[in-house]
């Protein structure tokens, strides 16, 4: 407040006046509530500059956040841009093996059908073993390669 006052008492208060006078020896020295006055508006134009710095710095915050956050967003659409397309790709690349797998499967399917046609043909061609038993001989060779077939 002494930094105000000394402010004060160096200030040419004629500018504050709407209308200004020529001054006379009376109105040299201010009335108390003209003091009051004076410094009470001198401590409000500062409040005042105070308050625009404030806001302007506030504002320049704002500014550089909105940008960062920006470069951010951009960083962001990037990456998921880079996911989408490796998802993709790994899509695609699912269903082919998917494909392939159901192909070999197949293919496996035929060559264990093959292996048991040339096993029960083999058996079919043997020469009948005589057997000692109720259960042997060609009968019995006969039902295990239907079985096969089955």
């Amino acid at each position: 407040m002494l930094l105000l006052d000394a402010a004060f008492d160096v200030l040419d208060t004629s500018w504050f006046d709407a209308d200004p006078a020529p001054s006379t020896a009376d109105s040299a020295k201010p009335s108390p509530d003209e003091h009051r006055r004076l410094r009470r508006k001198i401590s409000n134009r500062e409040s005042a500059r105070r308050c625009r710095m404030r806001k302007q710095r506030h504002l320049e915050e704002l500014l550089a956040e909105s940008a960062r956050l920006r470069a951010l967003n951009r960083d962001v659409a990037s990456r998921v841009g880079d996911m989408s397309h490796r998802c993709l790709l790994f899509r695609q690349a699912n269903h082919r093996l998917r494909v392939e797998s159901a192909a070999l499967s197949r293919r496996l399917d035929e060559l264990r059908r093959l292996v048991l046609l040339r096993q029960v043909l083999m058996v079919a061609a043997s020469p009948p073993v005589a057997s000692h038993g109720g259960f042997g001989g060609v009968g019995c060779d006969q039902a295990w390669a239907a079985s096969l077939i089955a």
